[in-house]
């Protein structure tokens, strides 16, 4: 029996089969402004709040304005840096260090070295498409993200989540097309136009290893509790056309 890690939102954990397989890196996708980073937030601090040693890395922002923004939303992760169970930083990669061979062990390498060593249960990289900002060759790119991520598997054994943005516009569930052949599962949010009503809507595109509803859910961002799913987009559509 595969064990399983709660997303921290229950009627996800639902959708997708009863949660994350532990020791696998999973995949939230979306465009600006949909949810990806208060997604992977709650899904870290599900895990502070059951004692588990948690990591999260911001690969396009301050981590300051982060734990701000959280802070902003009700959620304050000050206790859990304090007792040291929660350990939040950032990495800011150049592109002419990518361009002239940075590689993906030394990558993790930085992370192990940031944590101690210490066994890590969850850990968030927000997001990995800024890792590789700037640098044309998209062979090189794919290459060295999936690297990154079977060496996190391997080496730090973490459940892990990535986020990556879809471009505006754009079919694709990830910027660099690798993305989500490396992770174990994907889900995708989105807004989703209907008339004048925007909806904020998400939905699980792949669950390797697990039964999963591939319905579009209606969610809403509320403080303190953060991403809370309302019910069924048909449902919804139907009851206001």
């Amino acid at each position: 029996m595969l064990e399983r890690v709660s997303t921290g939102i229950s009627k996800l954990d639902e959708i997708i089969g009863g949660g994350f397989i532990k020791g696998r890196t999973y995949l939230i996708a979306g465009g600006t402004g949909t949810g990806k980073t208060i997604m992977s937030l709650q899904y870290i601090l599900d895990g502070l709040k059951k004692n588990e040693t948690c990591v999260y890395i911001s690969l396009d922002d301050r981590i300051s304005n982060v734990l701000i923004g959280a802070l902003n939303l009700g959620w304050n992760f000050d206790q859990y840096v304090k007792f040291g169970n929660f350990i939040p930083f950032e990495i800011r990669l150049k592109t002419e260090d990518l361009k002239h061979g940075k590689e993906s062990k030394s990558f993790v390498k930085h992370i192990l070295q940031y944590t101690g060593r210490r066994r890590v249960d969850r850990l968030v990289l927000d997001p990995i498409s800024s890792l590789v900002q700037g640098v044309g060759d998209l062979l090189w790119v794919r290459e060295y993200i999936r690297e990154i991520v079977s060496y996190i598997e391997e080496e730090i054994g973490s459940t892990t989540v990535i986020t990556a943005d879809i471009p505006s516009g754009s079919s694709a569930l990830s910027r660099y097309g690798v993305e989500e052949f490396i992770s174990s599962g994907i889900i995708v949010l989105d807004i989703f136009e209907h008339g004048p009503n925007l909806y904020r809507i998400l939905y699980a595109r792949k669950m390797r290893w697990s039964p999963m509803d591939m319905s579009k859910y209606v969610f809403n961002i509320v403080p303190n509790d953060g991403i809370v799913i309302l019910g069924k987009l048909t449902d919804f559509l139907h009851k206001y056309s």
